[in-house]
């Protein structure tokens, strides 16, 4: 079961807000059980419920098996009811993140996610982590106040997947959730983000493992154009085919790119394409070219029909697994879909559109956004090292 409520970090006042009350609300269990009384409440049990602060929405999941759904309810409606705010739950999830970004600003991936996403979104403080000073300097009051209104009046989108009776949910989520008054309107908030084409970002890591991360990152598009979606997808993932060919059998690279396409669901036309590759650090500058020069030949050139189908068909087995599961029917169908009923349609299709994809799509794609001069490029390198 997914419950979704509220605008979520889009509406957080400071930012860093919205991790910081997903691990307060955690650590504080909920009513009057502390999170170890609650532990020992369950212990035994299957039923778990967690707390999520997501871009464009607040969320309560719920997981167990089907004859503790009414426990699932039971906790759910407590949370919205008598949430909980401890003291000493701030003050563990502080002591918690004060390790974690000193974790993060001594590796090169750890960087990427304190500098490199937000550089990726042209400075956008929804993306990434704020500095470590900014997060140390917010309170529990500020998250309280933040997310009592929104626990007690948000209305409540309700999804519920699994092996149980439809009439007996409808019954038992009528009793449980169907009485709460819900007056606070969500209102709709769409994000302002700009991609750094033709910027560079090159920063050095205190750190003591020899390696830097390399970022290739070019401008996409939204989500919410699904084909298009699932077309810079199979892109991604013939673009890591080539990068993996070029760097790790024809160069003898240690480790693997990766390349993945992230199609925003809350900034209109943004979207980022990245090729992250981790290196050697006297590899940075030849490995940030070769990726260049790899996509700007898969923009000119195209593609055959065996890298496509390279491409496509792990995609296909994988929706064929994919579909047999609760999460996706919840997380990728149902979530949202009162705000979104687009996506209620998407199942229909997945399978023939990923089939149905040709070389000359594909290459058209990758001519339409992997253009050169479009790129931004990450470099995070250990501190003794110096840009090529």
């Amino acid at each position: 079961i997914a419950v979704h409520f509220g605008a979520g970090r889009l509406e957080e006042p400071q930012p860093g807000l919205g991790i910081l009350a997903e691990s307060v609300v955690s650590e504080s269990g909920l009513g009057r059980l502390t999170r170890d009384e609650l532990d020992e409440a369950l212990a035994g049990r299957n039923a778990k419920v967690t707390f999520h602060a997501g871009l464009e929405s607040f969320s309560l999941h719920g997981t167990g098996l089907s004859s503790e759904f009414e426990l699932i309810l039971q906790l759910i409606q407590t949370q919205l009811l008598d949430p909980a705010f401890r003291p000493e739950a701030y003050r563990r999830s502080m002591e918690r993140f004060r390790q974690r970004y000193e974790q993060m600003g001594s590796s090169v991936e750890g960087m990427m996610r304190l500098r490199g996403d937000r550089f990726l979104a042209g400075g956008n403080d929804h993306y990434g982590m704020p500095s470590q000073d900014r997060f140390m300097e917010l309170t529990m009051d500020q998250v309280r106040n933040w997310l009592a209104p929104v626990f007690s009046n948000a209305p409540l989108e309700i999804s519920v997947v699994g092996d149980i009776d439809p009439d007996h949910v409808i019954e038992l989520v009528g009793r449980y959730l169907g009485t709460l008054h819900r007056k606070r309107p969500v209102t709709g908030h769409d994000l302002s983000v700009s991609f750094p084409s033709g910027q560079v970002l090159d920063s050095r890591v205190k750190s003591r493992i020899n390696k830097s991360l390399v970022v290739v990152a070019w401008p996409t598009a939204d989500f919410w154009n699904i084909s298009r979606t699932r077309r810079l997808s199979v892109l991604a993932s013939v673009l890591n085919d080539r990068l993996r060919m070029e760097m790790r059998e024809k160069m003898g690279a240690v480790y693997s790119p990766f390349v993945y396409n992230h199609s925003s669901r809350t900034a209109p036309g943004y979207g980022v394409l990245r090729a992250m590759i981790t290196v050697d650090p006297k590899q940075a500058g030849v490995m940030e070219q070769k990726a260049l020069e790899v996509a700007a030949d898969l923009a000119e050139n195209g593609l055959d029909s065996d890298e496509l189908k390279r491409a496509v068909e792990p995609i296909l087995t994988s929706i064929r697994d994919m579909m047999q599961t609760n999460r996706y029917w919840l997380e990728s169908v149902l979530a949202l879909s009162s705000r979104h009923p687009e996506q209620l349609q998407w199942p229909l299709s997945i399978k023939d559109d990923f089939s149905a994809m040709t070389p000359d799509e594909i290459s058209a794609v990758a001519a339409r956004y992997l253009k050169p001069d479009m790129a931004a490029e990450i470099v995070f390198r250990p501190v003794e090292q110096r840009r090529e």
